[in-house]
């Protein structure tokens, strides 16, 4: 496993610090990790990230974004 694959799945242990329809949001080491909540289309999910955000007031616009799989668990992490 990828060493910084570890430290998003410690992360993914604390508290979030919110939710959204599609994601939970967890705080890393990394950046903001937004775990899939279910099992929809890539497409739907991409296409709501940036959208959800602003919901829980996390501003990810300029943020780089990466599509993550780890163990069976499907996220994106938004880093700068």
């Amino acid at each position: 496993m990828n060493p910084t694959h570890g430290f998003i799945l410690d992360s993914l242990k604390d508290q979030p610090i919110g939710e959204t329809r599609h994601f939970v949001w967890f705080i890393t080491d990394i950046g903001i990790a937004a775990l899939f909540k279910g099992d929809e289309n890539f497409k739907l999910y991409n296409l709501n990230a940036e959208k959800e955000a602003k919901i829980i007031s996390l501003d990810i616009s300029k943020e780089e974004k990466e599509y993550c799989e780890i163990k069976g668990k499907k996220l994106f992490l938004f880093y700068s």
